[in-house]
This record gives C-alpha cells, sequence and structure tokens, in this order.
C-alpha cells in the first residue's frame, strides 16, 4: 500500500481501556454538547467500543450497543382500540424481559399514527431528542433483481 493512501486511511480496532480509557472519557465528556452519552450503558457493560486511529494516533471512539427495534405493528382487521391497547402494553413487558437478557439497554419504535405515540407515550417511551437515522445492510448490497 502506497505511503500517501496509508496516510488517508482510518483503521478500527477493538479498544482497550488499560491504553485507551483515560484518552477516551477525556473526548467524551469535552464532547457532551454534541453527543448522546449515556453513562447507565457504560456502568452496566452494555457498550462495545471501538478505537479508530490512523497514523498521527488515536482520531477517535465510536461505543456502539445493542438496541431492539419495534418494526411494525400488523393487528387483526377491526380489532378494537382497547384490545390493541391490552396487546402492546403486554407486549412491552416481554419485550423489556427480553431485552434484559440480552442486555440490550434501548429499544426504539417508530410509527406514523399518532394513536400509538400517544399511548406508548404513556408507558415510558419518549420521542427521541435527536434525528434517528437507519442503515439497513441489505441496501448495501447490490439486487439481484433486473
Amino acid at each position: 500500500m502506497s505511503e500517501a493512501l496509508m496516510r488517508r486511511q482510518v483503521w478500527v480496532r477493538k479498544y482497550n481501556e488499560q491504553t485507551d480509557g483515560k484518552l477516551f472519557l477525556d473526548w467524551l465528556y469535552a464532547n457532551r454538547d454534541e453527543n448522546r452519552f449515556d453513562p447507565d450503558i457504560f456502568k452496566k457493560k452494555q457498550v462495545t467500543i471501538f478505537t479508530c486511529f490512523d497514523e498521527s494516533g488515536i482520531v477517535g471512539f465510536i461505543p456502539v450497543c445493542v438496541a431492539l427495534a419495534v418494526e411494525s405493528l400488523a393487528w387483526r382487521p377491526g380489532l378494537s382500540p382497547e384490545k390493541r391497547s391490552l396487546a402492546l402494553k403486554s407486549f412491552q413487558q416481554t419485550l423489556v424481559y427480553e431485552a434484559s437478557k440480552m442486555n440490550c439497554p434501548y429499544a426504539f419504535m417508530s410509527t406514523i399514527d399518532p394513536y400509538y405515540v400517544e399511548f406508548v407515550t404513556r408507558y415510558g417511551w419518549k420521542e427521541a431528542e435527536v434525528p434517528v437515522l437507519s442503515l439497513r445492510f441489505s441496501d448495501l448490497e447490490p439486487s439481484e433483481e433486473k
């Protein structure tokens, strides 16, 4: 690999708490106005940290955690709002339990239905305070359909 190309490359490796820990914490707190730092996920060991570096040294850290996404809702046609509400309430109990088994700190739900937004906020869900972006991994691959 050419030296010029090496200078443009940023590499990623697993975080090493002994060698990277102080720098990571310094940068994490220095950038608190720009990040969504949640100290709980670090205390509960719910995060994997990646260290980005180039020939000049470490350039950044990227903490990643597992999160559950409620993908969509599919109800029996004509199901009453009361029955939907009961099902959602029961589902949330199951979601919290399953997430705890996976040491997962978050769940996200996206919906365009104002009824569900109003309903789930009564049970602890909050609107995201930051833009939520998605990356669908299968979209990165070329489609076999022609």
